[in-house]
């Protein structure tokens, strides 16, 4: 099976930015490019592995087409498989749901489906170029880029401390006011 086109790997974290790549998919590897026809950056192979393949809801502050891949390294012993460590999880966002899906499918059912050349699933499926993929995808980095730096602006970093000073009491808490306190006391004297 054979799937080319332009996809966001999202961050692990939402302070780890998300990046645009040409993703080639072939014989069980996903191999990110900078861009078509450009660097090498990296792969994500699901040959030897235990894959799950999940699409994700749309929440705010986030790409909208999201789909997550979970891979765990397996072996097989006396016939069964064991898995040798933690699944990675590596979260992807397609430019429209219906490319969404055919890279969700082509990566969850890319063992049955090995054999075939491109395989479409869904026949009334709109058709992008990629150059239109790349187009969607970057307004859709813009968009997200704005939501999430409006966020950050938001009360809750102005006045970190208001939680501490006026929450549960607790022993450490306590101690915490206390030298908050006596600091800012000391701090404007």
């Amino acid at each position: 099976m054979y799937r080319e086109g332009y996809l966001i790997k999202c961050g692990r974290s939402a302070y780890d930015p998300p990046q645009l790549f040409f993703c080639v998919f072939e014989d069980g590897v996903v191999k990110f490019f900078q861009e078509k026809g450009g660097m090498f950056v990296g792969e994500l192979e699901l040959a030897g592995h235990v894959t799950k393949v999940r699409v994700e809801k749309a929440a705010p502050g986030k790409f909208p087409f999201r789909f997550s891949v979970s891979a765990a390294e397996v072996v097989r012993v006396e016939g069964r498989r064991m898995k040798l460590g933690e699944s990675r999880v590596t979260e992807f966002a397609a430019p429209t749901n219906d490319l969404m899906k055919e890279w969700a499918n082509s990566l969850h059912l890319w063992r049955r489906m090995n054999w075939k050349e491109n395989v479409k699933f869904f026949d009334g499926s709109s058709e992008l170029s990629q150059a239109e993929e790349l187009e969607t995808l970057q307004l859709q980095m813009h968009t997200v880029k704005t939501v999430r730096s409006r966020s950050v602006s938001g009360a809750k970093f102005r006045t970190p401390f208001v939680n501490i000073m006026h929450g549960q009491p607790s022993p450490t808490i306590k101690k915490l006011r206390q030298m908050i306190m006596h600091t800012g006391s000391t701090a404007c004297a």
